[in-house]
């Protein structure tokens, strides 16, 4: 018998998730975010230090950006997931899963990325993983580092619904006022629409490569701090903080030294998060 394929927008509309997104989430706003391999559901407005999304991962989809990639977490104290099951539009209930989730997960915090990017790859030297079932709680991300970098695969046919709990560290406020001041009136509000942009869109910005070639026709005396305190945004399922990283790489192929010099004040002032700053000043020193 052949199997039976549902479309995202079966999914989303089927009464089961429907009831899942308003008994997890509550009767609020929501937001739906595609990524590569999986949806992300989340309020519209995360307020708190204990945010709550639900993850749907298409089948044979992933978490990562890449099916060999891992996600940084540097933002998260927690994080913990429950998988659902399997999701089926006309079923009332989820399905059961038996070990069809691949968690891969690093074995320490500070696991080496790669050369462009703040994202590592799987790897059995720095990496292990274990197949995951249904219904029980797991811990991906702990705060001594275990599993920071961590991604999920649905190693099933069907659509697959995970409940995630993520419990932040404090963050630094985003100080920019001081630093746009130095610009024009029209510069600076050019500036603050791209900021805005990647706020809405994040790591999607990169699919108008004119947008930023223009930007960076602005000092990178401003741009560079500028970013640098950028990395302190709240991440949503968008990738913000890798946005800035990546943006932050870019510059440094204009003004290398500048940028070490900017990240090596932000690690003294612990103005930014320790691992961006930290990581950056593993590539600037290549």
């Amino acid at each position: 018998m052949k199997k039976i394929k549902y479309s995202f927008e079966k999914i989303i509309s089927s009464k089961l998730l429907l009831n899942t997104i308003q008994k997890t989430l509550g009767n609020i706003k929501f937001e739906i975010i595609k990524r590569p391999g999986h949806y992300i559901i989340r309020p519209a407005v995360e307020n708190g230090k204990t945010i709550t999304r639900i993850l749907l991962l298409s089948p044979k989809g992933y978490t990562g950006n890449k099916i060999d990639l891992l996600n940084p977490h540097p933002e998260a104290r927690t994080i913990r997931i429950r998988v659902l099951g399997k999701l089926k539009p006309a079923n009332r209930g989820y399905s059961p899963l038996g070990r069809e989730i691949k968690f891969v997960f690093s074995l320490k915090r500070d696991m080496p990325t790669e050369k462009g990017s703040p994202y590592a790859k799987c790897s059995k030297r720095y990496c292990s993983f274990r197949l995951v079932s249904w219904r029980n709680w797991l811990y991906t991300t702990r705060e001594n580092g275990w599993g920071n970098f961590h991604s999920l695969t649905n190693l099933s046919n069907d659509w697959v619904a995970v409940v995630l709990e993520k419990n932040l560290i404090d963050q630094q406020p985003i100080e920019l006022k001081a630093i746009l001041d130095k610009l024009p009136s029209k510069q600076k509000n050019e500036f603050r629409d791209y900021l805005s942009k990647i706020k809405k869109s994040g790591d999607k910005i990169f699919e108008y490569p004119q947008l930023t070639k223009l930007i960076f026709n602005l000092p990178t005396t401003i741009l560079v701090p500028a970013f640098i305190q950028m990395l302190n945004i709240k991440e949503t399922g968008k990738h913000e903080p890798c946005t800035f990283f990546a943006l932050l790489l870019k510059l440094a192929k204009k003004d290398k030294q500048l940028v070490l010099k900017e990240v090596n004040k932000a690690l003294e002032l612990k103005s930014a998060p320790y691992y961006y700053l930290e990581d950056l000043m593993k590539k600037l020193k290549r």
